[in-house]
């Protein structure tokens, strides 16, 4: 039985997937969509009655305060633009409704704290999509590396090679803009650095610096970050939008004292090495696992659990969604003042960047 109800605000792209996502997830209901443009909600509906053979009405309203104000909607999937997120975000969590909320969360460190406090002081629910943590195999090295299976980490390197068209930031002109967007490792590269976060824990210090080739935007184009972890391990980001000619790969490397995974291809879905000291079959499994990539049901499963009070339910809050968009403001700001940032930051908002 559909017994959680959601509404989406924001029709993009993105939020296609949302709709795939919750139809397959047994106990959610889509009720209401919100955008400005009427033939998205629509098709967003389409898609909603088509995935999940569901018949009931699709409320479509253009103004967002509609959804806060109707009883019926219990949670609200936030999809706008990078720099609406924390502002709906928080209205939602004040009109009594828990989130789903795309990343970035914030694109600021104050308002990814108020969205942290709001939600704790009314004890609601914000679940951040950062939904590769849900994949069976990340959880899998997520367990590797809390069991010791691994060893000590020494090394973690996150490395993110795609292109985004000049098609693709005329397409939106709040695209690669420092105000309304965000940076590239914001944009492209907040999931990878999440797991690299979840995987060698907390940062010290870090130092970084930007390049940008194109003129016809305020963002960077590459990046590169060196970090230094509370438990000795070293990390290294390295990320560009304009490998050519398309989309090479993202690759994740983890180097431990009893093992060594790497794994690359376009979302990960590739293992290039998966080898633990005194495990023969671990390649073995781990290639099973792989074949599972149902992570945004899994994070909507969740979500929902939380929600019916069930107590296997592992959410992840706006406090997880705030490190790793807190290690890129790190990045960020050390790249705009050569020098080395440490932990925690005081303050920062992607529009210094403008100033800057």
């Amino acid at each position: 039985m559909r017994s959680v109800t959601f509404a989406i605000v924001g029709c993009g792209t993105i939020a296609c997937k949302h709709v795939i996502s919750m139809a397959a997830c047994q106990e959610a209901r889509l009720v209401a969509v919100c955008d400005l443009n009427a033939e998205r909600m629509e098709q967003i509906a389409a898609l909603w009655h088509e995935e999940s053979g569901e018949e009931q009405k699709i409320a479509k309203v253009a103004e967002f305060r509609e959804l806060l104000a109707d009883p019926s909607i219990q949670v609200i999937v936030i999809s706008t633009l990078s720099s609406l997120h924390a502002e709906f975000a928080k209205e939602a969590l004040q009109a009594n409704k828990h989130v789903v909320l795309e990343k970035p969360i914030a694109l600021s460190l104050q308002d990814a704290d108020d969205l942290i406090r709001i939600a704790s002081e009314r004890n609601l629910y914000v679940q951040v999509c950062h939904q590769l943590r849900y994949r069976p195999l990340m959880r899998k090295i997520k367990d590797l590396v809390l069991g010791g299976e691994l060893g000590e980490i020494r090394m973690g390197v996150a490395n993110l090679r795609l292109n985004r068209s000049i098609s693709y930031y005329q397409s939106a002109n709040w695209r690669g803009t420092w105000e309304h967007d965000g940076g590239m490792l914001l944009n492209q590269g907040i999931h990878i650095i999440d797991l690299l976060l979840w995987y060698l824990g907390k940062p010290q210090k870090v130092y970084g610096e930007l390049s940008s080739v194109h003129s016809f935007k305020e963002t960077e184009d590459m990046a590169a970050g060196i970090i230094s972890f509370s438990n000795h391990a070293k990390g290294i980001i390295e990320a560009n939008s304009i490998t050519l000619p398309a989309n090479l790969e993202q690759s994740l490397f983890l180097l431990g004292e009893k093992g060594t995974i790497c794994l690359g291809g376009g979302s990960l879905g590739r293992i290039d090495r998966w080898y633990i000291e005194g495990c023969p079959n671990a390649a073995e499994e781990a290639r099973l696992l792989m074949k599972d990539t149902n992570e945004h049901l899994y994070m909507y499963q969740a979500m929902v659990d939380a929600i019916l009070g069930k107590q296997h339910a592992e959410l992840i809050d706006a406090s997880e969604g705030k490190r790793a968009l807190e290690l890129i403001f790190a990045i960020y700001l050390s790249a705009s003042t050569a020098n080395v940032q440490h932990f925690p930051l005081s303050e920062f908002s992607t529009s210094m960047m403008k100033m800057r």
